[in-house]
């Protein structure tokens, strides 16, 4: 399994079957469900003008009630989060109540982080929310044998949600190559950026060797979301600055945690790390000490089987 990505690493941890959200008809017969809304596809700006006319190609889904069928034909019915929760807020507003009332439908809410926790247990006060964490298979890549070199790798590219104008200039600091994984938002002219090269697009098992040549880590994405970016880094001992709001860098990056917008607390970070030898092989134990601490697959399934014994 070579593109395990996190959704796929909780099915293969739950040993669960997996369906396509929208064969949410045919899904019957099981003790619980965890569905994972796609986030669609949306055409604003950053103030929410409507720059062409694509609807949200998942506006009908909601409309159809998956939630109340699921619940008919299952025992119980949970919702995973998917992408930051302000997502919605770029939906129309009719498919901003139709989400709402699918969460409002579930027995229990999981989301990325426990920052975002506060966000589902604001709306529904009632509902049992839990931190379901971001997941890693490591048995994948126990054979990689990590050999940093000289050179940084910042998280996202530079748009608005990756935030990856700061992280490029963060990641100035060390003076040395500097890579960014290909994506699907790649901004026209990102390829021409000086001193930044852009990785193949990697299946998840190559995206992690290549991972492990890096020497330091940023990224500077605003958008709280699942951050296995930040995780991935700790699993290899690659100091990580990045956003505190995301639990992959808080917990497995302590000491490298910023807001997104303090550029100049990243940036300070970065000269340290480049100049001080025993900061930087403090952080680096400190992010793989974390990472077996809170991330791996044993300690991911007690937490969710006390979350399952709890419901």
């Amino acid at each position: 399994m070579p593109n395990a990505r996190t959704e796929i690493a909780w099915q293969v941890a739950l040993d669960a079957d997996h369906y396509w959200v929208g064969d949410f008809a045919n899904v019957k017969g099981y003790d619980l469900v965890i569905v994972i809304f796609p986030k669609g596809g949306v055409s604003l700006n950053s103030e929410g003008i409507q720059l062409d006319n694509l609807p949200n190609r998942f506006s009908a889904l909601y409309k159809s009630s998956p939630v109340a069928t699921l619940k008919k034909n299952n025992k119980r019915v949970a919702h995973m989060q998917e992408g930051p929760t302000w997502y919605i807020n770029d939906f129309s507003v009719e498919d901003q109540f139709n989400y709402f009332n699918q969460l409002a439908e579930c027995d229990f809410l999981l989301a990325h982080n426990n920052y975002d926790c506060k966000w589902y247990k604001g709306l529904f006060p009632n509902k049992n929310v839990y931190w379901m964490p971001s997941l890693m298979l490591e048995e994948l890549v126990k054979t990689v044998i990590p050999d940093p070199q000289d050179k940084t790798i910042i998280g996202g590219g530079l748009c608005r949600w990756y935030g990856g104008f700061q992280s490029y200039i963060v990641a100035g600091e060390f003076d040395n190559q500097i890579c960014v994984p290909s994506m699907h938002n790649a901004r026209l002219l990102e390829d021409k950026i000086p001193n930044l090269t852009r990785l193949p697009y990697l299946l998840w098992f190559e995206w992690m060797k290549q991972l492990s040549t890096f020497k330091y880590g940023v990224h500077m994405m605003p958008t709280i979301a699942a951050g296995t970016f930040s995780l991935n880094c700790a699993y290899f001992g690659i100091p990580c600055i990045g956003n505190i709001k995301v639990d992959t860098q808080r917990l497995c990056h302590p000491l490298l945690s910023v807001e997104p917008e303090d550029v100049e607390q990243a940036r300070s970070f970065a000269a340290l790390l480049k100049k001080d030898t025993q900061f930087y092989k403090d952080c680096s134990s400190i992010a793989k000490e974390n990472y077996k601490k809170y991330f791996t697959i044993d300690k991911w399934k007690e937490k969710m089987y006390n979350i399952l014994e709890n419901e």
